[in-house]
């Protein structure tokens, strides 16, 4: 199932990325719309979200410089399985594209270490550059 513009807009729908180093990367998307590789299938991002929360911890979450204490505790579950966690810098605001670190994983997680039904959902959504040295992220690049 689709999900439509309307719905994206009215919630903060964590979903997932890989960098063109196969690192994984969790972005919240704090109201703002997501990539149509996304929106195109509920289930899959389900799918996703499901595997990802299940996964055991890899190692500790280091907050990025500034995080928020009180959205940092979401950002370093996923942190902790491995995963470059981004955050909305304008909630609410469909047309801003604009992502901020807030917490990186100290042993990151690679789309090569998936079952393979879920890294082929996983690299339907790519950062074309690598995300490791980032601090901000401008979601229009993700594909």
């Amino acid at each position: 199932m689709h999900i439509f513009p309307a719905d994206q807009l009215d919630a903060d729908i964590d979903y997932f990325a890989t960098d063109a180093e196969g690192h994984i990367l969790h972005i919240a998307s704090g109201g703002g719309r997501l990539p149509e590789s996304v929106a195109a299938s509920q289930e899959a991002l389900l799918a996703l979200h499901q595997h990802f929360l299940l996964r055991p911890e890899t190692g500790a979450a280091q907050l990025a410089d500034g995080a928020d204490p009180a959205e940092a505790s979401g950002a370093a579950r996923y942190a902790r399985r491995g995963m470059f966690s981004f955050a909305k810098i304008q909630l609410h605001a469909p047309t801003d594209s604009q992502y901020r670190l807030v917490a990186r994983p100290a042993v990151p997680l690679t789309v090569a270490a998936l079952p393979p039904e879920l890294a082929l959902l996983l690299r339907r959504t790519q950062l074309p550059g690598p995300v490791a040295e980032l601090a901000q992220l401008d979601s229009t690049a993700i594909l």
